[in-house]
C-alpha cells in the first residue's frame, strides 16, 4: 500500500522559466552545459537573476543570458521574480568527451559509443561531455524529488564517477510522479533500477548498443514509498506482482495523447520480477511512441 507520513509537494514555482529551450516550471531544475557555454534564461515574468559562480549578463528584465563556467562542477544559479518567489537553477559543467582516453575519463571506465548515430538522428551522437558526480555532491537535487545519486550507473567504480542526463527527461519524471500521486500513491520520488549506463556496462549487461540509457535518456524505476528496493504492493490486493506493474504502466501510458505529454512521448517498457530485479517500468524521452 503506497502511504507516506509525509505529504507530497509538486515542487512548482509561481512562474516558469525557459532555458535552453527547455520549459521548467520547478523551484529546483539542472542543466547540463559543456564550460564557458552560453545560456539563455527566459520568462513571461520579470527577473532578477544573481550568481556569485556563473556570469550573469542582464539584457532585459524577462530575457537574460549567462556563460558557464570554465571548470567543470556544479553552480548555483538564483533566480527571483517580482513576487519574491525563488527559484534555484543547478548549473552543472561537463568535462568535455575529448578528455576521455580510449575507455577512460579520469579512471573511470566510460567504454565507447557507437561511430555513427543510429539512422543519422542526432538524439543518438555522442554526448558532448561528462558530469563528473564526487562523494561530495552525489546527493545534489537536480529537481525536487530526484537527487544525482540515483542516475549514476550501477557498474562498480570508486569516486569521481561519470555520467550525462537529458534534461526533458528530468521533466518527464517530475511529471509522472505528479500524477502518480494523484493517482492516490503518495510517494516523494521513484525508485531505480537504472538511470544512466556507460556504453561499457550497458555491454556488459548485454543490452543493445542504442539504448537511451547510454546517452542519458531514460530510467528504469518503481513506486515504493519505503526505499525497500522493489515495487510496491499498490493495489492493496496483498500480493507484490506483476498486476502492480501494470497499474504503474497504466497511469503513465494513460497521459499518452494529451497536450501537456506531448514533449515527453517515448518509449514505455514493461518488467516482470526476475532473478535478476524486481518488477518495474522503463521510461524514455526518444521522441516518438515505442511499448514493450
Amino acid at each position: 500500500m503506497s502511504t507516506n507520513v509525509n505529504a507530497y509537494g509538486n515542487g512548482k514555482a509561481n512562474f516558469s522559466i525557459e532555458v535552453n529551450g527547455e520549459v521548467n516550471p520547478y523551484k529546483i531544475f539542472s542543466i547540463f552545459v559543456l564550460p564557458k557555454s552560453e545560456i539563455s534564461i527566459g520568462s513571461q515574468s520579470s527577473l532578477l537573476i544573481t550568481s556569485s559562480e556563473v556570469k550573469v549578463l542582464a539584457s532585459e528584465p524577462k530575457n537574460w543570458k549567462l556563460i558557464a563556467p570554465e571548470k567543470n562542477g556544479a553552480y548555483k544559479v538564483n533566480i527571483k521574480d517580482l513576487n519574491s518567489e525563488f527559484m534555484q537553477l543547478n548549473v552543472l559543467v561537463l568535462t568535455p568527451i575529448s578528455d576521455k582516453k580510449g575507455e577512460y575519463l579520469n579512471n573511470y571506465r566510460i567504454g565507447h559509443y557507437p561511430s555513427k548515430p543510429l539512422n543519422g538522428n542526432e538524439i543518438y551522437n555522442k554526448p558532448k561531455g561528462f558530469f563528473e558526480v564526487t562523494e561530495e555532491n552525489q546527493h545534489l537535487l537536480l529537481t525536487p524529488h530526484f537527487t544525482l545519486s540515483q542516475f549514476v550507473c550501477k557498474q562498480a567504480e570508486s569516486f569521481p564517477k561519470y555520467l550525462i542526463l537529458r534534461e526533458l527527461l528530468l521533466l518527464k519524471l517530475e511529471y509522472l510522479l505528479e500524477k502518480v500521486n494523484q493517482n492516490g500513491h503518495e510517494v516523494e520520488t521513484f525508485g531505480f533500477i537504472s538511470g544512466y549506463r556507460t556504453p561499457y556496462y550497458n555491454k556488459l549487461i548485454n543490452n543493445v548498443p542504442y539504448s537511451r540509457h547510454v546517452y542519458g535518456g531514460a530510467a528504469d524505476i518503481y513506486i515504493n514509498p519505503n526505499n525497500q528496493g522493489g515495487m510496491d504492493d499498490l493495489n492493496d490486493d496483498g500480493s507484490i506482482d506483476e498486476q502492480d506493474v501494470q497499474l504503474f504502466y497504466n497511469i503513465v501510458e494513460a497521459e499518452f495523447g494529451k497536450p501537456s505529454y506531448d514533449k515527453f512521448k517515448g518509449g514505455l517498457g514493461f518488467y516482470r520480477k526476475n532473478n535478476h530485479h524486481n518488477g518495474f517500468i522503463h521510461v524514455d524521452v526518444r521522441g516518438w511512441k515505442a511499448r514493450w
